[in-house]
């Protein structure tokens, strides 16, 4: 009865691969493609800055693609104007899902400053322009028609897949990925996340070689407040109790000595992957502990005025911190680079302890394979990053989170993100969607 009960499985599923191949045609790539960069140029034109990254219109126009495409759709609003959605292909539960993961939301744009209008979705000389075309409605689309390609294709899944967008990542993710996370864990609980973060250069990670980073962890966020108080005065009679003063004198020892480094693996993994990597902004922040002076405040009145020595003075750092360094290390580093017992140091804010993510993983090797499939040169390497993103909020669960947008994109590409010239080259946004399937063609799909 149970050799019976085997050879009726076996026959079933035989049946079902042959039926699927039968059915399954090759994949109009270039259709999909023109598909895609409609789309991405309909998405650039709704409004999504934040604040006050209301993502209502966006959520409304996604799910009326997924819906055109009979997937259901499960529509949350953790706060007015704060939409979120997500859809699933179902497998047969031999795994936990995949989380294929996206923000609507975009950072603001000053019009006066662009060629364009920022929220034209123009296309010019091959590149899709506006807020958003880089981070991240572009990955989203990739993620989207690598989505509905496999449902068209009617690819038999050993694990489900899901697609979530969200709002409220641009400032922090309270109200997006960390309110599901809080609240709806359970209809998620993905054993892989795909976010974004890694993507392929010829220049950023190494010159003269094409490298694809995949980002496995980020660094610690600590935002910091510096407090000088003093006694104000007239500008005409200078004295040493000028909060000014202190506070400047204090931020130039601060930045003066060299910012320290660490030896994590994730870092030996990049190097005896890569060799030695590009001398960068990029590569330097992924090297090093960073501080950056944002802001100085001090003054009387509203413009200041320039013959008032004001009593307080105060100084915003944005530190990124390498993993294995605890928030009160830090703490005590600053103090004393800063060299003076006088002053206050307040964090403003600070993120979770930095987690990583193991790159031996079959989702991590199936990204490469199909990485190499469609750029045979390509080093593929496991990356930190030194900003933060919504997969920092799925880390501490034990979800598997790589953060990638399998395309080449050029340094003045990658500069243009947040920028008054952010576009996307629509063949890459092309390549983007084929890596992606077939990663999770070979992932989740049945063998």
């Amino acid at each position: 009865m149970i050799r019976q009960t085997m050879s009726q499985s076996l026959l079933a599923l035989t049946l079902t691969l042959i039926c699927w191949a039968a059915g399954a045609q090759e994949i109009d790539w270039n259709k999909v493609q023109d598909e895609a960069i409609g789309t991405l140029q309909e998405y650039i034109r709704i409004n999504t800055s934040n604040p006050p990254g209301d993502t209502r219109e966006a959520a409304d126009f996604l799910t009326r693609i997924l819906e055109r495409e009979g997937l259901p759709v499960t529509r949350y609003e953790s706060a007015p104007g704060k939409v979120m959605i997500y859809t699933r292909l179902k497998g047969a539960g031999q795994g936990k899902p995949i989380l294929l993961l996206h923000h609507m939301d975009v950072v603001p744009a000053d019009a006066s400053r662009w060629k364009v209008d920022p929220f034209s979705g123009a296309l010019i000389e091959g590149d899709v322009w506006g807020r958003g075309a880089m981070d991240m409605k572009g990955q989203g689309v990739a993620q989207m028609f690598a989505f509905l390609s496999l449902k068209r294709q009617g690819v038999p899944l050993a694990r489900d897949i899901i697609l979530m967008a969200v709002p409220d990542e641009e400032v922090g993710g309270a109200l997006g990925a960390r309110w599901m996370i809080k609240n709806h864990y359970d209809e998620l609980d993905p054993e892989y996340v795909i976010d974004e973060g890694g993507f392929g250069s010829r220049e950023q990670f190494a010159e003269g070689k094409l490298v694809y980073g995949i980002s496995v962890a980020e660094k610690k966020v600590v935002w910091l407040k510096v407090r000088a108080e003093g006694v104000a005065g007239h500008g005409s009679q200078p004295h040493p109790q000028n909060p000014n003063d202190h506070l400047v004198r204090a931020l130039a020892r601060l930045l003066a000595e060299p910012l320290p480094t660490a030896q994590l693996p994730v870092l030996e993994t990049m190097t005896g992957r890569i060799g030695e990597l590009a001398r960068n902004k990029f590569t330097n922040a992924i090297q090093y502990s960073t501080i950056s002076l944002t802001s100085l405040r001090s003054g009387v009145g509203d413009p200041p005025k320039i013959n008032i020595i004001p009593s307080i003075a105060e100084a915003t750092l944005d530190c990124r911190v390498l993993a294995g360094t605890t928030t009160d290390a830090w703490l005590q580093e600053i103090r004393r680079r800063l060299g003076d017992p006088k002053l206050t140091l307040e964090v403003v804010y600070e993120s979770d302890e930095p987690v990583v993510t193991p790159h031996e993983t079959p989702l991590f090797r199936a990204l490469e394979a199909a990485i190499r499939r469609h750029d045979p040169e390509a080093i593929v390497s496991p990356i930190m990053l030194p900003y933060g993103t919504d997969s920092n909020a799925f880390r501490p669960r034990g979800v598997k989170s790589y953060g990638i947008f399998p395309a080449v994109l050029s340094a003045e590409i990658v500069a243009s993100m947040h920028s008054d010239s952010e576009r996307l080259p629509v063949g890459e946004l092309s390549k983007a969607m084929r890596i992606l399937y077939d990663a999770l063609r070979e992932t989740a799909g049945t063998r």
